[in-house]
This record gives C-alpha cells, structure tokens and sequence, in this order.
C-alpha cells in the first residue's frame, strides 16, 4: 500500500500492559517482605509517667496542725487514703436474680394458680 513517495510500514501489535504480560501478582502488605511493625512498648523508649510524676501541677501542700509538717492537702481531711474503698455496691438489676418470687411461672404458682382456678369455678385436670 503506497501513499505518494511513502513505502508501507506495518504497525507493531500494542504493547501487553499489567497482568496480562505474564509476570506474577504483585505482593501486597506484609507478604512484601519486611518485619512486623511494633505497636506500644515494644516500640522502645520509657515507660509513660503517671499521676504527679509527669510533672505539670505542683502537688497542694497545708500544714498539719498535730505535727507542724507540711502534708498534701488530701491527707488532711482525718480520713484513711483507702476510706470506703473497695467494691462497689451493686444497683438494681446488677444484683442479679427475680424481683418478684414467681416469675418463672408466669406470674403465679401453682398452689396459687389452683385456688384462683377453684375461686372461679374451673376444675383442673392432670396430665
């Protein structure tokens, strides 16, 4: 096929792209390769501080009037550090169990169940 002074050129097949070339999957996330990322403290480095130990806040001090020392303001009150301290009482429906006896039946039991049937007339039949 000529165009004017041209020669003919045949067109090369497009060039395969991505997975259709044939190489393999590309590997994603840790399957790279490479070591697991360390989370919290195995990251290295100090231990967080807590309480009055970071810093901050200086700790309120008064004068205890029995002995004349300085003490932190929250041990004057006469009261022990662990006053009312342990577990805590149980609420409402944490205490587990009924409220009422009978549920479990639908409200009645059975001896009050047949005197009610009795009252009204009803006879009750076994079985």
């Amino acid at each position: 096929m000529l165009r004017g002074n041209k020669m003919a050129v045949k067109k090369k097949p497009m060039k395969k792209k991505g997975m259709a070339r044939g190489g393999a999957m590309k590997k994603k996330g840790m399957a790279r390769g490479g070591a697991m990322k360390k989370k919290g403290m195995a990251r290295g480095g100090a231990m967080k501080k807590k309480g009055m130990a970071r810093g901050g806040a200086k700790m309120p001090m008064t004068k205890d009037p029995k002995t004349g020392k300085m003490i932190p303001a929250f041990a004057m009150d006469g009261k022990g550090k662990m006053n009312k301290g342990g577990m805590m009482k149980k609420k409402g429906m944490a205490k587990g169990g009924m409220k009422k006896k009978g549920y479990a039946m639908g409200g009645m039991t059975v001896p009050q169940l047949r005197a009610a049937a009795k009252a009204k007339g009803y006879k009750i039949m076994k079985g």
